[in-house]
């Protein structure tokens, strides 16, 4: 059997040293996903500040509250990335803590981003430049519409 190849963009990159993974950073699609995570996260925020005001000084359920917080986020988390992600890249630390003024959820999130940002631009710009290569070649070959014309014209 044949085989036929061609590019899927797919590139693999291993976080903070742990798990790798595989994504297409060109795929719009991918993008909304993160977005969707980030969404997840501050849906979280938000109910964990409710929860916390309502919770006062009882410092045992403010903490109940950011275990509960983290474990939804690292299911969301692996929900996207897969079984094992969160423990793989984050260890012990919390998905809500903060590190270089972001979440550290947020941290892994707008660094996919950013390098899905890089890519889908490159992307666009080398669109013309390969739809011209194709447009160019396929033009020069000679089909009966275009032996027609190119003898109507002689």
């Amino acid at each position: 059997m044949e085989e036929l190849n061609f590019a899927l963009g797919v590139k693999e990159f291993k976080v903070n040293g742990g798990r790798t993974v595989r994504f297409n950073p060109a795929d719009e699609g991918f993008l909304e996903v993160l977005y969707g995570l980030i969404g997840k996260l501050d849906e979280l925020a938000q109910t964990r500040r409710k929860k916390t005001e309502k919770a006062g000084e009882d410092w045992a359920k403010r903490f109940e509250y950011a275990k509960s917080c983290d474990e939804q986020m690292r299911r969301a988390v692996d929900d996207v990335f897969g079984d094992g992600f969160s423990a793989d890249v984050f260890g012990a630390v919390r998905l809500t803590a903060a590190a270089d003024g972001l979440t550290v959820a947020e941290n892994l999130i707008w660094a996919l981003v950013d390098r899905m940002d890089e890519d889908i631009k490159s992307n666009l710009a080398r669109r013309s430049e390969r739809v011209r290569y194709y447009t160019d070649k396929y033009k020069l070959r000679k089909t009966p519409e275009n032996a027609a014309a190119g003898e109507a014209g002689a």
